[in-house]
């Protein structure tokens, strides 16, 4: 037999494709092999015999050949359709433009499942941006085959690869703890392409949505979302993060102010980032000690942690109450490094009162609603 014909039936090529040249490099390990299109060619989307108009080179990357790198390569023709015009033949072993076989991304995504981006890219020998194109790839074939659905709550995050070098945004739905959508990037644009994608039914459906306190998932849910304003969520676990991010940045601002004795407050960091619930005797005294030496930051501690009593009221005129009262505190003291939660001045939207969602509770957590006016 010869090689060609056993490549033929290793990689399932049928007519009018044919393997007609084959090439060993033992020493880079790699295999080449190149398939040809024989016979008239055919419109990819009516199956109509046409004229050939061109061809182009290409180039795929299959699974490995007994642990030696596999390459496909074929002149692709193009056809000159009389009802669709120009299209390339659709090759059977590859979907689009993509720079691997079928087989070699199901190997990926199967890979993704268990191991990190970076460690299928080392495992496939390929770059992290070639894996991140295979998953963005097979993120939208799930998505096109997604049957439309109404949604009642869902859950919009970001997630950073690469140490924090890239970002994805994740819309998932929080009823059913299943990803909707995925999306590359956290700007204005990236969120705006998945309201674009739902139906007004599917807007309307939406009942709470729970973000990130980050402007562009902000302004974009106002922009499609029928009453936003009603139906924004900022989740416990972000509040409380922006406001522990709030107080170092007060601690960072008192140690690069040079008129202070900062001995101290050197080593201290993660004394101010801790919950007081979290603290023994003696950790509390010191912390103490501390806040009347510094109380511009104490004053900052204190409001933050004051705060966690917003998260044990069940009834929502009570956590109004509170609210009202702990909103005026912090906006009213100098507890600066919080003010750009608190209030956007630059016209673009407002914080005001929060409430809970009793009448649809936001799954897993309980949530902060919050409703802005432009």
């Amino acid at each position: 037999m010869r090689d060609t014909e056993l490549l033929r039936g290793l990689l399932r090529v049928e007519d009018p494709w044919n393997v007609v040249e084959s090439v060993l490099d033992i020493a880079h390990k790699r295999v080449d092999v190149r398939l040809e299109w024989k016979g008239p060619g055919r419109c990819p989307d009516c199956d109509r015999e046409c004229p050939k108009h061109d061809h182009r080179e290409r180039v795929w990357r299959d699974l490995d050949l007994v642990g030696d790198a596999l390459y496909l390569h074929a002149v692709v023709p193009r056809v000159d359709c009389p009802e669709h015009g120009v299209h390339t033949v659709k090759v059977p072993w590859a979907s689009g433009r993509s720079e691997f076989t079928d087989r070699f991304e199901s190997v990926a995504i199967a890979l993704l499942l268990e191991m990190s981006v970076a460690a299928v890219a080392r495992r496939m020998a390929i770059s992290w941006d070639h894996v991140d194109s295979i998953m963005m790839r097979a993120v939208k074939r799930g998505s096109e085959r997604q049957a439309p659905q109404l949604v009642r709550h869902i859950g919009i995050d970001e997630k950073a690869f690469k140490k924090g070098h890239h970002y994805f945004t994740i819309v998932s739905n929080l009823d059913s703890g299943t990803v909707l959508w995925v999306g590359k990037g956290r700007k204005r644009e990236t969120i705006d392409a998945f309201w674009r994608g739902l139906s007004r039914e599917q807007l309307e459906a939406i009942e709470g949505i729970a973000m990130d306190m980050w402007q562009p998932y902000f302004e974009s849910t106002f922009q499609y979302v029928p009453q936003a304003q009603n139906k924004i969520v900022f989740d416990r676990f972000h509040v409380t993060a922006y406001l522990t991010k709030a107080v170092d940045f007060t601690r960072r601002a008192l140690m690069r102010d040079t008129s202070l004795d900062r001995t101290a407050l050197k080593g201290t960091k993660y004394d101010w980032l801790r919950s007081v619930k979290n603290m023994d005797r003696t950790e509390r005294r010191e912390l103490s000690d501390l806040r009347r030496q510094y109380r511009q930051l104490g004053r900052a501690w204190a409001i933050k942690e004051h705060f966690a009593e917003f998260w044990r009221y069940r009834r929502e005129s009570s956590a109004r109450n509170f609210f009202r009262g702990w909103f005026h505190w912090a906006t009213h003291s100098s507890f600066r490094t919080l003010s750009p939660w608190l209030t956007r001045s630059n016209g673009t939207s407002r914080i005001s009162s929060p409430t809970f969602e009793s009448r649809s509770p936001m799954p897993p957590r309980r949530a902060l609603t919050v409703r802005s006016r432009w």
